[in-house]
C-alpha cells in the first residue's frame, strides 16, 4: 500500500461517517415535512426547512474538505503546516 494511500483512508473514512450521521437526519426531517404538511401544525414546517438546509450544508462542506485533503495529500504536503 502506499503511503499516500494510507493517509487518505482517515478523511474518507470521517467524511462517510459525517454523512452516514447527517443523512437519516435529513430524512426524518423530510418525513417530518410530508407528515406535517396536511395538519395544522404547517409552522413547523420552516424550522424543519432550515434544519434541512443545515444538514445539506454540512454534507457538502463535508465533501468540499475531503476533496481538499486529498488534493493536499496527492500533491505531496505532509500537513497544512508544513510550509511555516
Amino acid at each position: 500500500m502506499r503511503k499516500t494511500t494510507k493517509k487518505k483512508i482517515a478523511p474518507i473514512v470521517m467524511t462517510v461517517l459525517v454523512i452516514a450521521y447527517i443523512a437519516p437526519l435529513m430524512a426524518i426531517v423530510l418525513g417530518a415535512m410530508g407528515l406535517w404538511s396536511g395538519g395544522e401544525t404547517v409552522n413547523v414546517k420552516f424550522p424543519l426547512l432550515c434544519w434541512l438546509v443545515v444538514g445539506g450544508a454540512v454534507i457538502v462542506g463535508a465533501l468540499k474538505a475531503l476533496r481538499q485533503r486529498l488534493r493536499e495529500i496527492d500533491g505531496g504536503e505532509e500537513e497544512d503546516a508544513s510550509q511555516y
